[in-house]
């Protein structure tokens, strides 16, 4: 909405009549010029309550919009500093093998390829790769930091773990990865404006749950995390 100048001001009033000292014909011409510049400054007047209720329109979108990018600068500097978190912590992982681990140690894992932060306290054993222990091992990283695609149209579309998917259109059919290690993420952000993005659960369930899932939500925002007791919850 672009802010237009507020109307100009109406011209200034003429003398005003008065019985007491204003002849009769004086008094005569001052009413009707007195009367005619009062319907042209009541016109102002309306003109001038429309702008302020477009200026208090104006007003309250920039001040919305200044709030949005606040918290966007907020979410960012969040985000980034998570990632230099995560990408320090990477850089000094090993390749996990079987072996005494202390806690908080950082391995990446043969498998699944991602980090993992060990939990038991003290130096204690690990004989199973940490994809398959979460109960020892806790996935490390941030979903802040997922890669970005944008989905449109109904595919069908295939979603990968680690990625962040944003939904364009309501007609967008999804299917979720065949397979995943317990911890692995990924999340779905509906920008449709509409209820109707179908997620295919694969072989999959959701929540403990055989079937597919409708995001019956018009601004859905979901972080799916997989289990292997309930799938994607």
């Amino acid at each position: 909405m672009s802010l237009t100048n507020p109307p100009s001001a109406p011209p200034a009033a003429p003398p005003v009549p008065n019985r007491r000292t204003d002849g009769q014909a004086e008094f005569d011409t001052k009413a009707d010029a007195y009367l005619n510049w009062m319907v042209t400054f009541a016109a102002w007047l309306g003109g001038l309550l429309d702008w302020l209720g477009s200026f208090g329109t104006h007003l309250q979108t920039m001040v919305s919009s200044v709030e949005g990018h606040k918290n966007a600068a907020q979410a960012a500097a969040a985000a980034a500093e998570t990632s230099a978190q995560t990408a320090a912590l990477i850089a000094g992982a090993q390749r996990w093998q079987p072996g005494d681990y202390a806690q908080g140690a950082v391995v990446w894992s043969p498998l699944s390829l991602l980090t993992y932060r060990r939990v038991p306290e003290g130096v204690t054993a690990s004989t199973t790769d940490p994809a398959l222990d979460p109960g020892a091992w806790r996935l490390s990283g941030s979903p802040h930091s997922m890669p970005v695609q944008e989905l449109s149209g109904p595919g069908p579309h295939q979603l990968a773990t680690g990625m962040h998917y944003l939904l364009l259109t309501a007609d967008v059919v999804a299917v979720m990865p065949a397979s995943a290690f317990a911890q692995e993420q990924l999340r779905i952000t509906n920008l449709s404006g509409q209820s109707g993005p179908l997620l295919l659960a694969n072989g999959q369930n959701f929540s403990g749950k055989v079937g597919d899932l409708l995001l019956d939500s018009a601004r859905a925002d979901r972080m799916f995390i997989f289990t292997d007791s309930q799938g994607w919850v």
